[in-house]
C-alpha cells in the first residue's frame, strides 16, 4: 500500500508542475492561456497529494506501532 501511495504522490507532483505550467507558461504544453484551468489543477492536485501525504503517514505509524508492540521487550520495572 505504501508503494501506491508514494506513486500517487509522484503523479500528484507532475499534476502539480502541468497546472503551474498552464498558469505561467502555456507555451510549453502548447494550450491556449486559460489560467482559471490551471489554478483549479493546481489546488486539487495539491489537496489530493496533501490527503495521501496523511493517509501515508498513518499507514507507517500503524506499521511503527505494530513493530513495536511484536518486538518491544517485556518490561520489568526496572531502570
Amino acid at each position: 500500500m505504501i508503494i501506491l501511495l508514494n506513486i500517487g504522490r509522484l503523479v500528484m507532483v507532475a499534476w502539480v508542475i502541468y497546472g503551474l505550467l498552464l498558469i505561467f507558461a502555456p507555451s510549453v504544453v502548447h494550450k491556449s492561456p486559460d489560467q482559471w484551468s490551471g489554478i483549479i489543477q493546481v489546488v486539487i492536485a495539491y489537496s489530493l497529494g496533501y490527503l495521501m501525504d496523511r493517509a501515508l503517514g498513518l499507514a507507517r505509524r500503524r506499521r511503527a506501532k505494530a513493530a513495536a508492540v511484536d518486538g518491544a521487550p517485556a518490561e520489568t520495572g526496572e531502570i
